[in-house]
């Protein structure tokens, strides 16, 4: 072998020796991603703020999710969704309509178990006021705390549940004050 490629090996075994585990060594290494030619498509209940989200490996299961719903009438200050199948503890998230899709949160439920939860009572803390279209939508509790933990854009830690098909699990309702 040539001087230069005894060295490098040399280099190399040190730098492998140096970066090996002692159980307390902390990474300053960055990667890059290649670069993308088109940015993903989201939706408002897609997005996650990845500083705020918990790791995969730590994260509560977020599919399969199902729910069901239908119209109604109150008086503005609760919802009520006949069913909702979590894959993990969660909740059911109601929001106002923006233009044919979720916008601003108006309540939320009580922690629910995994599995199937009937005839959840959702108090609003913004009441409906007028006739409208509003969106239940399934969450879980990403980071098993117990907590409701997502109001956009500051903290997104509990993140909406998915269907099997890989689709947030939320539907349209429309709610008749009366």
């Amino acid at each position: 072998m040539s001087k230069k490629l005894i060295a490098a090996v040399f280099g190399l075994s040190l730098l492998a020796a140096a970066c090996g585990d002692s159980g307390t060594s902390a990474s300053t290494a960055t990667t890059t991603a290649p670069p993308t030619t088109a940015a993903p498509t989201t939706t408002a209940a897609d997005e996650m703020a990845a500083d705020e989200a918990p790791a995969d490996d730590m994260m509560a299961p977020t599919s399969p999710a199902s729910i069901s719903a239908d119209d109604q009438t109150g008086d503005g200050t609760t919802v009520t969704v006949a069913s909702v199948d979590l894959p993990s503890d969660g909740f059911i998230v109601v929001h106002a309509d923006n233009g044919g899709s979720p916008g601003p949160i108006l309540g939320w439920s009580d922690l629910l178990p995994a599995g199937v939860s009937s005839n959840v009572v959702v108090t609003l803390n913004t009441a409906i006021s007028a006739d409208a279209t509003v969106w239940p939508m399934a969450h879980v509790d990403a980071n098993s705390n117990g907590v409701y933990e997502f109001m956009p854009p500051d903290v997104t830690t509990d993140v909406p549940a998915k269907t099997a098909a890989d689709k947030v699990a939320v539907l349209p309702i429309s709610y008749t004050v009366g």
